[in-house]
């Protein structure tokens, strides 16, 4: 990447973290971080760690060993060819309640895998591409959906980035009270999201919203996962864009290949 990049990011990151100072010591309920379409998602716990880095935000729930969203911009300049780049695990020093490497080592044999909210591919093209691998950005996922929807989605999202320009992407699991537990096999089973959000909203304010099925087969499409944003705020109990009013056009999902 260029000088001239990682310049524009670290300015980025700088302001970020003013307008989060600022946002605090006004007691301000919302953060302008410009990781976050119109304000970051409000209706965390008070006790996750807000953790803002050069290419994502994101809350993380220490319980579910989870974060509850996770908010970035994909653009051209930012996608990128990964497949010689590093996908190990790194611990997160500004957060010690994470899962860990080991606890994903069986995973696998009941089908799940180790995966990323903020995905390798969509920040390749940049110097700060490894922040992905930070734990606090990892979850378990089944191997059907991240090989079947959750990749068909990325896909697509990329496709509308190179043919429309920068969309943002706010993404988090749901877990559901009356479904059977997913646990991975570890000393302490843990139980992981029984579904994934995923709302992706173009530069125009135009949006798309998802729910991904961890029991979802390879095949199934990501079309037949549409949502709405209200169903999705119902199910995690969050105000998903706390400063955006009117409230957000549905209306791109032909770009996604859904009609």
């Amino acid at each position: 990447a260029s000088d001239v990049y990682k310049r524009q990011v670290m300015v980025n990151i700088l302001l970020s973290f003013l307008f989060l100072l600022v946002g605090k010591l006004s007691s301000a309920q919302s953060y302008k971080i410009r990781h976050c379409y119109n304000g970051c998602p409000q209706g965390t716990s008070e006790e996750n760690h807000l953790i803002i880095r050069s290419i994502y935000a994101l809350s993380y729930n220490t319980l579910t060993k989870s974060a509850d969203w996770v908010s970035y911009k994909v653009s051209a300049d930012s996608i990128g060819i990964a497949s010689s780049l590093s996908r190990a695990a790194v611990r997160d020093g500004y957060v010690k309640a994470t899962l860990t490497e080991e606890d994903f080592a069986k995973s696998e044999d009941i089908g799940l895998v180790r995966s990323q909210y903020a995905s390798l591919v969509d920040f390749a093209g940049t110097p700060f591409w490894n922040e992905v691998n930070y734990l606090t950005n990892n979850i378990a996922r089944t191997s059907s959906l991240s090989q079947g929807a959750w990749y068909g989605l990325d896909w697509s999202i990329r496709n509308l980035v190179n043919r429309q320009g920068e969309v943002y992407v706010l993404t988090g699991p749901i877990f559901d009270s009356n479904a059977e537990a997913m646990l991975l096999p570890i000393t302490t089973p843990h139980r992981v999201p029984d579904r994934f959000f995923k709302v992706v909203v173009n530069k125009v304010g135009q949006s798309a919203a998802f729910i991904l099925e961890q029991s979802a087969a390879v095949h199934v499409h990501h079309c037949e996962m549409i949502a709405s944003i209200e169903e999705i705020e119902n199910l995690t109990e969050l105000n998903l864009f706390p400063l955006q009013t009117p409230i957000l056009e549905e209306s791109v999902y032909s770009a996604f290949g859904c009609y």
